[in-house]
């Protein structure tokens, strides 16, 4: 279920950000403001997809890859 909802927000910041594209190609005044508000939701979403995933973390809903921190050192033999 995390995962659907971290997607959901990425497609969501695609979306703004193709709102954004819109507002450039359009210009002028209008295009400005779209432009501005598709930048405020895009880092809106951010800072939640941020806040979120540091929350699923916390909770314990995903976990982080495991690193071997202490991995054995082969050693070769020479003659």
């Amino acid at each position: 279920m995390t995962g659907v909802i971290v997607v959901i927000i990425i497609i969501a910041i695609l979306v703004a950000l193709g709102f954004g594209l819109i507002g450039l190609v359009k210009g002028g005044k209008q295009g400005s403001d779209k432009m501005f508000k598709s930048l405020v939701t895009r880092v809106a979403l951010s800072v939640t997809l941020f806040i979120f995933v540091m929350f699923a973390g916390y909770m314990g809903w995903i976990t982080p890859n495991a690193v071997m921190v202490d991995a054995p050192i082969v050693q070769t033999q020479t003659n």
